[in-house]
């Protein structure tokens, strides 16, 4: 028995929710695809699926299973691919799908790195913060923050962004500085219409959670800007430490609500099933890998 391939067979179906799409996405066949996985279970004498005739589940044992078998199988494409660099080098297109603000400040440097090791590649690389489709639209790779729902995609989780609240010394001067979430009621907030609740803020403390229905002048789909308006004393926002961090440094604004935590987000490189990906892709995620390996600067 081939264990390698049963297991991309089992994380394939896992993937697809069924044979019959697993097959299709593959290339293989559906009888192939039941024959392994159908080993995999014989060798490890357990069910990892759940079969009827309308639909295909993992077990708890299953689950259990894929969730190890992931990382293993995209540690394995990766070296593979670094592997076969040495012979060959990628080239043609690779087009990337990022969000604005977390590009702008924090990506190029990889993008850069990458077209510098692989001159043969072009890097195309469109910042949006539309949760664009990657398939539809022909993108290689995306990167996401925050909480993905597209289950038939595959997440590499590249590390967790701090949120906090901040605001200008100056505006805290005129207006007060807040000590508990409900006293932002009494103070103009910036909104950042990119965040998933928007005007609606959530803080933690000791287990107690609180959300906050805030008001203010200032919308903006924007990290950047939220943080500029911050700065020029508008009123009191939520900023990614990302962003907010060399500001924060430099005392042009000043964390408030320390005390308290707010809901933190991760950014993940999201790609289509790893049967399709090209040496290309798997080569920049390695490198997005290794510069995210260690704790960022700003944090």
């Amino acid at each position: 028995m081939d264990k390698l391939a049963c297991m991309r067979a089992f994380t394939a179906v896992a993937d697809a929710g069924g044979f019959s799409s697993a097959a299709r996405r593959s290339g293989q066949t559906k009888a192939l695809l039941s024959k392994y996985v159908a080993q995999l279970e014989n060798s490890l004498d357990i069910r990892l699926l759940y079969r009827t005739t309308r639909q295909l589940s993992l077990t708890e044992v299953g689950r259990a299973y894929y969730e190890r078998c992931i990382p293993l199988l995209e540690e394995l494409d990766e070296l593979e691919a670094i592997t076969q660099d040495i012979h060959t080098t990628p080239r043609g297109e690779l087009k990337i799908s990022a969000p604005t603000s977390f590009s702008e400040l924090h990506l190029m440097p990889v993008a850069s790195a990458f077209t510098e090791k692989y001159p043969d590649v072009r890097v195309n690389m469109v910042l949006t913060d539309r949760a664009v489709d990657i398939v539809e639209e022909g993108f290689d790779l995306a990167l996401r923050i925050g909480t993905l729902s597209d289950s038939s995609l595959i997440a590499r989780h590249l590390f967790t962004i701090s949120i906090v609240a901040c605001a200008s010394p100056g505006y805290l001067q005129k207006n007060g500085e807040p000590h508990c979430p409900e006293d932002l009621l009494q103070h103009a907030c910036i909104i950042d219409s990119n965040y998933k609740d928007g005007a609606v803020w959530h803080f933690e403390k000791e287990e107690n959670k609180q959300s906050v229905n805030v008001q203010g002048q200032h919308c903006v789909n924007s990290a950047i800007a939220v943080k500029e308006l911050a700065i020029a004393h508008n009123g009191i926002a939520l900023c990614p430490i990302f962003v907010s961090a060399e500001a924060i440094k430099s005392k042009q604004l000043k964390v408030i609500l320390p005390e308290y935590k707010i809901e933190k987000f991760g950014l993940y490189a999201v790609y289509s099933h790893r049967r399709h990906l090209s040496a290309k892709v798997q080569l920049f995620m390695a490198l997005l890998k290794k510069y995210f390996s260690e704790l960022p600067e700003w944090e």
